[in-house]
């Protein structure tokens, strides 16, 4: 019924729609006849801002950290075997990146990259208040979670101390790994959130 009807709305209109509501995927979700009409369900999908982290919101999520958690080491973590794609997030330009992520991708049952997404500036620190943090970050997550393929980061430079940035990998329940950080993956999360937590507060709490 898609293919049959899709003429019916032109695409410069979806497009339009696109742009308006600042979406960086649509898709048609149902086709339905009422008497001589149909009517075309879409669905438009765009980023979020993050809420602002407040030292209230740091002590409630720090209020629910385990007393006890113990790390997952490198080679207990669930091999890559089952997977054939993932989607690559991070900045893969300079040769010795791109050196480490063929080696990661032939040594992981020789990988393929579905997708590549990288927010090219340190959004935490922009000036720029219309600025949504980790925007691509999001759309990674959003196609892990479609394709049901894991997230491979180049590094975590910047990113693996910033609150934001570990609560989107929570809320996704994505599987994931990094390149250079072999120790980072979902079953570790809980425990890197509950570190960077402490320190956090740890600071606001001394200056």
């Amino acid at each position: 019924m898609t293919d049959i009807y899709q003429e019916d709305i032109p695409k410069h209109i979806l497009q339009e729609n696109k742009i308006r509501l600042n979406s960086f995927f649509l898709e048609q979700e149902s086709v339905q006849k009422k008497g001589t009409q149909f009517i075309f369900r879409y669905a438009f999908y765009s980023v979020e801002k993050p809420r602002k982290i407040t030292k209230q919101h740091l002590l409630k999520e720090y209020a629910g950290v385990p007393l006890e958690k113990r790390s997952v080491q490198p080679e207990q973590i669930p091999d890559m075997k089952q997977y054939s794609d993932i989607i690559l997030y991070g900045d893969a330009s300079s040769p010795e990146a791109q050196q480490q992520l063929a080696e990661y991708l032939q040594q992981h049952n020789s990988l393929k990259v579905q997708l590549s997404f990288f927010d090219k500036r340190n959004d935490s620190t922009s000036k720029d208040e219309q600025a949504i943090a980790y925007a691509e970050l999001q759309k990674a997550l959003f196609f892990c979670q479609r394709k049901k393929i894991p997230l491979l980061f180049v590094s975590l430079k910047g990113m693996i101390d910033d609150i934001r940035f570990l609560n989107l990998l929570e809320e996704s329940h994505v599987d994931f790994r990094c390149i250079d950080f072999p120790w980072f993956c979902k079953e570790n999360l809980p425990l890197i959130k509950a570190v960077v937590l402490y320190e956090k507060l740890e600071i606001r709490i001394n200056v």
